[in-house]
């Protein structure tokens, strides 16, 4: 089959699905949600499935994929320890996260040196790979939701309203202000610490989180909202061509 197809990309995030619809190289559309957008117009040739969720809630959401397209191919993509020229550094290269490989795999193609990849979303991810397509690995912290979350779910008396959640100068004189910055803070001391480690990387960043953060630090940096897409793209049309 030829990989010039409608093709549609499911990233199962921890948090959210993410449904890119492409043809060629060119991106139609993108939508967030629990299920397959019914409002849109588009029947796909094949379907690429990337998922970090477990086996059964992955299971439920292919089955509910599937029989809304019962006639598109299906390739459910896991990690390698090789593909598309990018050399996993896992000893099992199937337990880093397909949404991490797949990052990876596009940042790689997309800018040609040294890379460090940053995905700013539940989790803060950052992962290297070198000119040659060797990954060098990578670390997983939490979020800036998450870590708030986290802090407010382990206190009693740490507590504050949304609409306390305002801007400030100075050091916080607030809790909202206290946790909000302070794990502004946290992420922004790990993200500098990586780019003092790698200063002639060149940068590739996707997630919510990731443009804000970095532009704190003033790192030159190339956005790609669809980086998981992408790789999910390169991987899926190599496994159809059956290269090696």
């Amino acid at each position: 089959m030829s990989v010039e197809c409608k093709l549609l990309v499911i990233d199962a995030g921890n948090t959210s699905i993410k449904f890119t619809a492409l043809f060629g190289d060119q991106v139609l559309w993108v939508r967030r949600g629990d299920s397959y957008p019914t409002d849109a117009d588009f029947a796909p040739d094949v379907i690429y499935f990337a998922s970090v969720r477990s086996k059964e809630l992955s299971a439920l959401l292919r089955a509910d994929i599937q029989a809304e397209f019962p006639q598109s191919q299906w390739l459910t993509l896991k990690s390698q320890a090789y593909a598309c020229g990018v050399r996993n550094a896992y000893l099992e290269p199937e337990r880093l996260g397909i949404d991490r490989w797949l990052g990876v795999i596009a940042a790689h193609h997309l800018v040609t040196g040294d890379v460090v990849v940053v995905d700013a979303g539940t989790a803060i991810k950052i992962d290297v790979v070198n000119q040659a397509g060797l990954h060098l690995g990578g670390y997983i912290t939490p979020g800036l939701a998450m870590m708030e979350e986290s802090l407010l779910s382990k206190t009693a008396r740490i507590r504050y309203e949304a609409h306390e959640v305002v801007a400030g100068e100075g050091l916080p004189n607030s809790t909202a202000r206290a946790v909000t910055e302070g794990c502004h803070e946290m992420a922004l001391g790990f993200l500098e610490r990586i780019y003092r480690r790698y200063p002639t990387f060149k940068w590739v960043v996707t997630g919510g989180d990731a443009q804000r953060l970095l532009d704190l630090l003033g790192v030159s940096l190339e956005c790609q909202p669809n980086l998981v897409a992408l790789g999910a793209k390169l991987v899926g049309d190599e496994r159809l061509r059956g290269d090696k």
